[in-house]
C-alpha cells in the first residue's frame, strides 16, 4: 500500500498517536505504518493554532501551472508542493497544486493584483483526510507598488474569509468582514481595479504576496541583501533576504540558471523583545529578468516541504532564456 499523506501543512509537531494501536505485533506495526494517518489525529492537529501554521502559510505566500508570459499584463505560474518526512516514510509525496497569477487590472488606477491559489483536489489521499482550498489576493498601486489591501480565504475543516485594508495603525492594516456591507464594497472595488478607502502610506510595508513581488523586482547579485517589513494582518515581521550565490538548478531533468536566496524572519513581542519567526527558508529564482521562483525549501519538525515549478513552466523558462 502507498505511504500515508503528511499532516496538514500548518500544524504543530507530530505526536506519537499516529499509526498503531496499543496492542500490535512488530509485523503489523510495519504494515500499519503504511496505512492512512488517523482522521481523528489529523483533525486534532489541523485545529492547532500554532506558530508553525503561520510559518507554513508564509512559505506558501512566498512562492506560489504553465507560464503564460514572463512580462507584460499577465503571468501565471504552476507549482507542486512536495513533502518528505516521517509521514511519508522518507519518500517524496506530492500533496498540493499551487498557482500564482499576477495581472494589471482594468480600472482607472491600474492596480496590480497578485493571486495565489492552493488545492489538494488532485490528491485523493489528502482529500480523504484533510481537503483544503486556499485563496490569497493582494492589491498594490500600479506605479510604486504600495500596499492597498489583501484578502485571505481558507477552506479546510473550517471556512475563514478575511479582508485587510492599509491604515496607519501599528500593524499597518485594519481587518474588515467580507460579508458585511463595507467589506463587500471594498472587496468589489479592489477586484475591479479601483482604490477603496485605504490609507496610502510609504512603500515600506508589504503583505506576503507583495514580498514575493519585491524579491522578483530587485537587481540580484551574489551576497546582495535586502530588508522588508511584512504584515499578515495579525503580526508585523522584519525580513532579511540574502543572495547566497549563483547555481545551476536541475528541475525535471533540465538545468536552469538560478540565484539561491536565504530568507530569515523575526518579529517583536509587545515587551520589545525580538524572536525568530521561523527556520531559514531557501528560495531559488531564475537569473533572467523577472526572477521566476523555481523552488522553495522549508524544514519543519515533521519533515521538509518543497514548492517546485511544474515541468511545462520549466520548459517555458528555458525557451525564454534561449536554452
Amino acid at each position: 500500500p502507498p505511504p500515508p499523506p503528511p499532516p496538514p501543512l500548518f500544524t504543530a509537531p507530530a505526536t506519537t498517536e499516529i499509526y498503531t494501536t496499543a496492542k500490535s505485533s512488530a509485523a503489523s506495526d510495519v504494515y500499519k505504518r503504511q496505512q492512512l494517518v488517523s482522521v481523528t489525529w489529523i483533525r486534532k492537529m489541523a485545529s492547532t493554532q500554532s506558530s508553525s501554521r503561520r510559518r507554513c502559510w508564509l512559505v506558501l505566500g512566498l512562492v506560489f501551472h504553465q507560464v503564460a508570459s514572463f512580462a507584460g499584463e499577465a503571468e501565471r505560474l504552476d507549482y507542486q508542493v512536495i513533502y518528505r518526512g516521517v509521514f511519508s516514510l522518507g519518500q517524496d509525496m506530492t500533496i498540493a497544486d499551487v498557482a500564482l497569477t499576477t495581472r494589471r487590472l482594468a480600472g482607472e488606477d491600474r492596480l496590480r493584483e497578485t493571486r495565489l491559489e492552493a488545492t489538494s483536489a488532485g490528491y485523493p489521499g489528502v482529500e480523504a483526510l484533510y481537503p483544503f482550498r486556499y485563496r490569497f489576493r493582494s492589491w498594490a498601486t500600479g506605479a510604486d507598488a504600495r500596499l492597498l489591501g489583501f484578502e485571505a480565504y481558507e477552506k479546510t475543516l473550517k471556512e475563514r474569509h478575511r479582508l485587510y485594508l492599509r491604515d496607519d495603525s501599528r500593524l499597518g492594516v485594519r481587518r474588515l468582514d467580507p460579508q458585511d456591507a463595507l467589506g463587500r464594497q471594498s472587496l468589489a472595488q479592489l477586484a475591479a481595479g479601483e482604490r477603496p478607502d485605504a490609507t496610502l502610506r510609504g512603500g515600506g510595508l508589504f503583505d506576503r504576496l507583495g514580498l514575493v513581488q519585491q524579491i522578483r523586482s530587485r537587481a540580484l547579485s551574489a551576497q546582495a541583501e535586502f530588508r522588508f517589513q511584512v504584515t499578515n494582518g495579525r503580526d508585523r515581521f522584519a525580513y532579511r533576504v540574502r543572495v547566497q550565490g549563483a547555481q545551476s538548478l536541475m528541475l525535471h531533468g533540465r538545468p536552469v540558471s538560478a540565484w539561491k536566496l536565504r530568507i530569515d524572519g523575526s518579529k517583536s513581542s509587545r515587551d520589545g523583545a525580538t524572536k525568530v519567526a521561523h527556520r531559514p527558508i531557501y528560495l531559488w529564482v531564475s537569473r533572467a529578468p523577472g526572477h521566476v521562483p523555481l523552488r522553495l525549501d522549508s524544514r519543519h519538525s515533521v519533515g521538509r516541504f518543497r514548492i517546485e515549478l511544474a515541468a511545462p513552466a520549466v520548459n517555458a523558462i528555458q525557451v525564454a532564456e534561449g536554452g
